[in-house]
Order: C-alpha cells, then sequence, then structure tokens
C-alpha cells in the first residue's frame, strides 16, 4: 500500500538529526564496534541516560534516532501503520526467512491477517481451549516433580519454551505436540538458532550470508530447513482433513484449518497466499515460544529472590482454588489479583521486548524532530517503565503497585508507561493468551513447590536474542512444605 506523504511545514524550534546527542563515530563503521547484539538494549539503555530522551548512533553510515520518551513512543505506535511501520530491513530479513506473517506484514496485508490471527485469542476461543491449557500445565508440573525427586537443577527457560510450543500449536493450530514429554525433540533448538539468527543479522554492515556462509548461517539454513519442513507436514495434514470434511471450511476448529480456508476463498481480498499461510504458523510458532516463555521465566526468577512475594502468591493460589490443583477458567485466573500482579511488574521491569525497530514512512515531526522518510529509529519502551516520573522506586520489583485499590503512599503510577506487549492498533494479539498462561504456571508453581535459584550468588544475565531473556537461570523446585 503506498503511504501518501506527509506535509511537514517549517517551524520555530524544528530540529534535524544533526542537532541530536549521542556517542561518537568512526568513519564508516559509526559505532558497530561499541555494540554486542546480545546485550544492545543495555547499550541503549545507558545512551539513554547519558544523553537524553532523543539521541542518535550510527549503524556504518545509516543514522539511528532513540526514542525514550513515553509520551512520543505512544505517539509512534498510535500512528502505526500510516505515519511508521517496522524497519524495512527487518522486514526484508524476515521475509527472506520465510515467517514473514502478520509479524512483519505492513498495510492491507497486515489489515487482512490481523483479523485471522485475532481470531485464535478472543476470550471464548481462551475459554474453549482451558482445558487443553490445564493438561499441558499439570504434564510441566509432573516434570518439575520428576526433577525434585532426582534432586536435578532445572533450566527454567528451556522446559518454559517447550511448554509454550505446546500451547500455542494446541491452541492455534489444535495439534499436541507434547514436546514437554519428548523433551528430546529438536523444534525449541530450531527455533532459538532462528531468533539468534535474526537478531544477529539485523545488525550485520551488509547481507553477507547472501554471497558467503560462514557455520552460523549454515545452522540457520538447516534450522529454517527442518521447522518449515515439520510445519508444511502439519499443513498438508490438516488440509487433508478439510478436504475430506468439507463442511468444516464453514466452521473451521482453528486458527490453522482458517487460514487453509482463507488461502482458499473465493473473494481475492481475503484470500491467503501459501507463503502468507506458512508465514503466519511460522510466526506464531516463534511469537508464542519466545516471549512468553522469556516472561514466566523472569517471573520464576523473582519469586526465588523474594520468597514473601511466594508465600503471598502461595495464600492467594489455596484460597481461590480451594479443592481445585488449577485455576479452572481463564476467568479463574483472572481473580488471581495478586499473581497477576505478579505478572505485570515482570513484564514492566524484564520486558521480554525491550526495544522495538521503528521507521517513518513519509516525511515527519517527532517532537521537535523533523524526520525525512525511511528514517529508522529504535524506541526504548522498556527503559520507559524503568523511570521515577513514572513509578515510585521504579527499580525495585513491587507487585502491590499493580493492585487495585492501590496500597496507601504506593506513589506515583502511570500504566501507560508500560509497554510489554506494545500499543496501538499493532499491540500484541497473543497478550490475553500469555497472560493466562503466567496465571496457570504462576499457580502451579505457587500450590506444589518452593522455588530457589541453584546458585544465589551467581547473577541471572539479560541477554537480547531478538526477544530478551534470562541467561544463567537454574533453579530447584523442592515440593511445598505444607
Amino acid at each position: 500500500m503506498e503511504t501518501a506523504r506527509a506535509e511537514v511545514a517549517p517551524s520555530a524550534g524544528m530540529r534535524d538529526l544533526s542537532t541530536l546527542p549521542g556517542p561518537r563515530r568512526l568513519p564508516l563503521l559509526g559505532n558497530l564496534l561499541e555494540i554486542r547484539p546480545s546485550q544492545f538494549h543495555l547499550t541503549l539503555e545507558g545512551w539513554n541516560r547519558k544523553y537524553g530522551d532523543l539521541y542518535t548512533f550510527w549503524l556504518g553510515r545509516t543514522p539511528v534516532v532513540v526514542v525514550g520518551s513515553a509520551e512520543l513512543v505512544q505517539r509512534i505506535l498510535r500512528e502505526r501503520p500510516k505515519e511508521f511501520r517496522r524497519w524495512s530491513p527487518l522486514q526484508e530479513l524476515i521475509d527472506e526467512m520465510g515467517f514473514g506473517g502478520v509479524f512483519s506484514a505492513e498495510g492491507d496485508q497486515w489489515t487482512r491477517q490481523r483479523r485471522l490471527v485475532m481470531s485464535a485469542f478472543t476470550a471464548g476461543q481462551l475459554r474453549e481451549s482451558h482445558g487443553t491449557l490445564s493438561t499441558i500445565t499439570r504434564r510441566l508440573r509432573e516434570r518439575w516433580r520428576a526433577s525434585a525427586a532426582r534432586g536435578a537443577p532445572v533450566d527454567a527457560r528451556r522446559d518454559l519454551a517447550r511448554y509454550t510450543v505446546d500451547v500455542t500449536t494446541a491452541v492455534a493450530f489444535g495439534l499436541d505436540m507434547n514436546l514437554i514429554e519428548r523433551g528430546t525433540d529438536p523444534l525449541s533448538d530450531q527455533l532459538e538458532t532462528v531468533f539468534a539468527s535474526l537478531n544477529r543479522r539485523v545488525f550485520a554492515p551488509f547481507p553477507y550470508w547472501r554471497h558467503v556462509k560462514l557455520p552460523a548461517d549454515r545452522a540457520l539454513d538447516q534450522a529454517l530447513s527442518e521447522v518449515r519442513t515439520r510445519m508444511l507436514d502439519i499443513l498438508r495434514t490438516t488440509r487433508a482433513e478439510l478436504d475430506r470434511d468439507p463442511a468444516r471450511a464453514a466452521a473451521p476448529r482453528s486458527l490453522l484449518e482458517a487460514l487453509l480456508v482463507a488461502r482458499d476463498a473465493d473473494d481475492p481480498k481475503a484470500r491467503l497466499s501459501e507463503q502468507e499461510v506458512l508465514g503466519n504458523v511460522l510466526t506464531l510458532l516463534l511469537a508464542g515460544e519466545d516471549t512468553t516463555a522469556d516472561t514466566m521465566a523472569w517471573m520464576l526468577h523473582f519469586m526465588a529472590l523474594r520468597p514473601d512475594v511466594q508465600a503471598r502468591m502461595r495464600a492467594e493460589v489455596d484460597a481461590e482454588l480451594g479443592d481445585a490443583d488449577l485455576p479452572e477458567s481463564p476467568e479463574h485466573a483472572q481473580r488471581l489479583r495478586y499473581l497477576g500482579a505478579v505478572a505485570q511488574e515482570t513484564l514492566r521491569l524484564k520486558s521480554a521486548a525491550p526495544i522495538l525497530f521503528m521507521e517513518a514512512c513519509a516525511d515527519t515531526v517527532v517532537g521537535s524532530l523533523r524526520l525525512a522518510a525511511g528514517t529508522r529509529m529504535i524506541l526504548l519502551t522498556r527503559q520507559i517503565a524503568l523511570k521515577e516520573e513514572h513509578f515510585h522506586d521504579a527499580a525495585s520489583f513491587m507487585p502491590e503497585r499493580w493492585l487495585t485499590p492501590r496500597p496507601a503512599g504506593a506513589g506515583k503510577h502511570d500504566p501507560r508507561a508500560a509497554l510489554a506487549f506494545g500499543s496501538g492498533p499493532r499491540v500484541c494479539p497473543g497478550r490475553a493468551l500469555s497472560m493466562v498462561e503466567s496465571a496457570m504456571v504462576g499457580a502451579m508453581v505457587a500450590r506444589d513447590f518452593d522455588v530457589s535459584l541453584v546458585d544465589p550468588a551467581r547473577p541471572v544475565k539479560e541477554l537480547l536474542g531478538f526477544t530478551m531473556k534470562p541467561e544463567g537461570l537454574f533453579v530447584r523446585f523442592p515440593p511445598r512444605h505444607r
């Protein structure tokens, strides 16, 4: 879709990129030597504290504007997709890898695909899928019980990645992959390879992999091939089921069936291409695996650090669940108010998406800064929520700040500055499912285990691999002392 070019009239006080502060750059390289992809968000947040809420750095010879103001970030997100879009080089990378679904689509393509994807995450669909979600959560509990019986430490993030893949494929595709019990399935490792490679290629000075393949690029090609083959097999099986029962086309039983029906739609405006179907399957698989797994892993980290939080979660779960072992519906899960506050505070401090890559569609103005069409920006969505102007004692883990009514003397609290799921028209479509998953796992852990770190003296580090995950999070799940 062609975007109309915005008219930006000259105005007193307007600035251009040359007036912005930022780190000194080298000829040709810019600031590339100062960037480690796995710590990129921390570098940007450090520069924000030094240079302010509007500064610039250089990727080679390309300037990038960094925005750390809540007001400006919210405005940019609100005015997608007309004035701002995702980085075009990032979209090219995603399309090149073959999972260019709703995540990377823009304009009319995004509108068409978004409507279908959202159908998998309605309140009714989540309610209908809750029994399956409970079954998968119980499998995770049994896995952790077995680890506790052996006295073995748990790589919590790895197990939670399997859990979220199982949930996503069950809810969106109607499939039971059961990675939790199978354990040795390579799918999670393949998805990790894809994400790490995408993050690395974003910062490459040029697309060298189109000319020469390094070992990491060959590993990516292998991972993409295996994931794509696996998903194509699933698509063929589902297509055959639809062919055997044509009446299901009028009432698809899963998002996967709806995508395949849309592929064959008579209306060209509703029809999806084969690549769009596969791209959305891969997108949901990738997004569902990483972001929610990261959030739940960080939540376990805070529970282990804060026995008082763990005790309060346990008291709430005991009181609310009664004889049930898990919340019996999404609405039941939402009644766990303190547990939900723990999840919200985890998202504020440890957002899986601490930065967003944006680009101006046309000449525009951000604050007092005049930007040309195509200017690249990075939004510091996590850093905003760490500022005292938005949250009292912002660096501290305080779930109570999210409770209603709020505690007396709780201080500044601006929920609009918590942007873990984004904002505006392209807010994360899976946010409701993510919160229910966090409630289910949090309730299960509080009900059945005591959480502790294997080595409390060893710091758990933030590692950016397209999403931000905990590195070195190993926990123990001894049975709860009653």
